[in-house]
């Protein structure tokens, strides 16, 4: 396949590497003579330095014959307009990141198919909705929803009041615990004794078996319908679904704004902080509930103020790693109940999962390119998301007619299905199956698979349509 990634940050880099490491033939552009050469000396591809929107560049670029071009630079006319070429061009699958919503907004009357946009991503709003899920229930560090809904990943750490220490995955199938659940993945402290990469120079993961228990400590990674999902989280002393009543914001970034509006619709006291006089000032006129407070929110005396110890949520996204960070901790040494952190910097998240009093985090780059992934996946790929707490992924995908998988009883597969991927839920028309060695997957069925990287590819390959 031939592709043209628009912007070599952090997003454009991570898909390149994703591309190129299956072989396909990869054109990446970017203004910058630094980012060109990060790219160039990290990754088998052509850079070229300019706009992503010179009709010359692109075509320098071979547009002509690319199958794919993903625009995710930081200005959205770029990303726009480069479609729009792209479209000109018959270029198959054109992707663009467009951050700033009166684009396409009712009043405006536009649409991304003006442009030739078949993907169109809002990174903002895609993290609002991450840190919603992560603030209804506490504790989770990790939150993926598939089927509207209905089948759920979540991750949890196992901690020492959790009655599920000490048994094992068959004790529990046994006792009925995991009839509509499946334990996809185990993050766990120390270095492995049989053979588990080691992640985080800390934790390896482990793809559970039967005779696996759970440790105190353990960072689990579970799927399974919604139903079961939540009678497991509360077994362990999880709640679920919590009512928001009070929480606060740091930031008065587009991050910052939108979650506040998210919130006051379901009738949440917000209160917003913000160091600039003058974001502080416009946020006051943007949102209509909102409490607004001007000052430094690494100062306890305003997080007193502003009660931190009685808030359900608090959520900092100024766009400042570290001081987002610090911001949390200092509310959760004084007294919120649950905090998050926004992360730019994607070499954060190994360091993040080591720091207890961090409830959670949510990366900017990692969700754009979850929602970018399940147009470049090989095959019937509905959807996929990259997870934070370790380096794996979550694929939603459609088996094929004459498929490898399809017709065959799973346990079939032991020797041929990867060691690192995991299969967690089959859904048949509006049917959810949690599979056992018996399950037969048809063609047609949706199939939820937790992979690590290097067995995707082979995961691909057994779901792919063989045509005869």
């Amino acid at each position: 396949m031939k592709a043209i990634i628009i912007g070599a940050g952090e997003v454009g880099f991570h898909i390149a590497k994703l591309l190129t490491a299956q072989a396909n033939d990869v054109v990446l552009i970017d203004e910058s003579d630094a980012a060109c050469d990060r790219v160039s000396e990290q990754l088998d591809l052509q850079t070229l330095r300019g706009s992503g929107a010179s009709p010359r560049l692109l075509k320098t670029a071979g547009i002509d014959e690319a199958d794919l071009i993903i625009a995710v630079t930081n200005s959205d006319e770029i990303n726009m307009l480069a479609c729009q070429i792209a479209h000109r061009y018959k270029v198959n699958t054109k992707i663009a990141r467009v951050s700033n919503p009166d684009y396409f907004s009712t009043e405006s009357g536009l649409t991304p198919t003006d442009f030739g946009i078949d993907l169109l991503v809002n990174p903002e709003q895609l993290c609002v909705a991450e840190f919603v899920r992560l603030l209804q229930i506490p504790e989770a560090r990790e939150i993926v929803d598939f089927e509207d809904g209905r089948v759920q990943l979540v991750s949890f750490r196992i901690k020492q009041t959790n009655p599920l220490i000490g048994k094992s995955l068959a004790e529990l199938d046994a006792n009925g615990l995991l009839n509509d659940i499946r334990f996809a993945a185990i993050s766990r402290r120390g270095p492995s004794d049989n053979g588990h990469p080691i992640i985080n120079g800390s934790r390896h993961i482990v793809i559970p078996r039967g005779p696996d228990a759970l440790q105190q400590g353990d960072e689990v990674f579970v799927i399974g319908s919604a139903i079961a999902v939540e009678q497991l989280l509360r077994i362990s002393g999880i709640t679920f679904n919590q009512q928001l009543n009070r929480v606060i914001i740091v930031g008065a970034s587009p991050i910052g704004i939108e979650l506040a509006r998210v919130l006051e619709e379901r009738d949440t006291n917000v209160k917003l902080i913000e160091a600039d006089q003058a974001k502080a000032a416009l946020a006051s006129q943007m949102l209509r509930r909102t409490t607004v407070l001007h000052g430094n929110y690494l100062q306890f005396r305003l997080l007193e103020e502003a009660g931190v110890d009685e808030v359900n949520g608090f959520v900092s996204v100024t766009g400042d790693d570290e001081n987002d960070i610090m911001a949390c901790m200092t509310a959760k040494e004084n007294g919120a109940q649950r905090v998050l952190a926004l992360v730019q910097q994607p070499h954060y998240l190994p360091l993040l999962a080591r720091i207890p009093r961090l409830d959670g985090a949510v990366s900017r780059h990692l969700t754009v390119v979850s929602n970018i992934l399940r147009l470049i996946r090989r095959g019937q790929v509905v959807s996929v998301a990259s997870l934070h707490g370790i380096d794996a992924e979550v694929i939603e995908i459609v088996a094929g007619v004459n498929s490898k998988i399809a017709h065959k009883e799973l346990v079939s597969f032991k020797t041929k299905f990867p060691e690192n991927a995991f299969i967690g839920a089959i859904i048949r028309r509006d049917r959810l199956i949690i599979p056992t060695g018996q399950s037969v997957i048809q063609p047609t069925d949706r199939v939820i698979v937790f992979s690590m990287p290097g067995a995707i590819p082979i995961v691909e390959d057994l779901f792919a349509e063989r045509r005869t």
